[in-house]
């Protein structure tokens, strides 16, 4: 018998897998018809569309890591509050506030949006 990971754990879970760069350990918390939105760009729905968007955000930068401020379970949604620390490609650093907002459906990730300004990640 498979056990779910509680809410908190699946949100810092997911974290921690795309620090990780694992989108196979990503993917696998997310659910079929997973939404995702970051920001002000056009969400995407589905799994593969999801795993193309995290590839694509991998590849564009040398590295990030999650810092986790705060954590609030609200029922069937997950709000992290983080500090987002990237290397970018020219190996210079940027730190980004950022909030994500975890919607659940059985015991998996069903919407993930991303509210953060992450021109400055790509800015010369």
């Amino acid at each position: 018998m498979t056990t779910l990971p509680q809410s908190l754990d699946l949100a810092r879970g997911a974290a921690a897998a795309l620090d990780a760069g694992d989108v196979a350990a990503l993917a696998a918390l997310m659910t079929d018809d997973v939404r995702l939105q970051f920001g002000s760009q056009e969400a995407i729905v589905g799994k593969e569309a999801f795993i193309a968007a995290v590839e694509a955000s991998l590849a564009s930068v040398a590295g990030f890591r999650h810092e986790i401020l705060e954590a609030w379970d609200v029922g069937e949604a997950v709000v992290l509050e983080m500090t987002v620390h990237y290397r970018r490609l020219d190996g210079s650093e940027i730190r980004l506030p950022c909030c994500n907002i975890f919607r659940l459906s059985g015991g998996r990730i069903a919407d993930y949006r991303v509210y953060m300004d992450i021109a400055p990640v790509y800015a010369g």
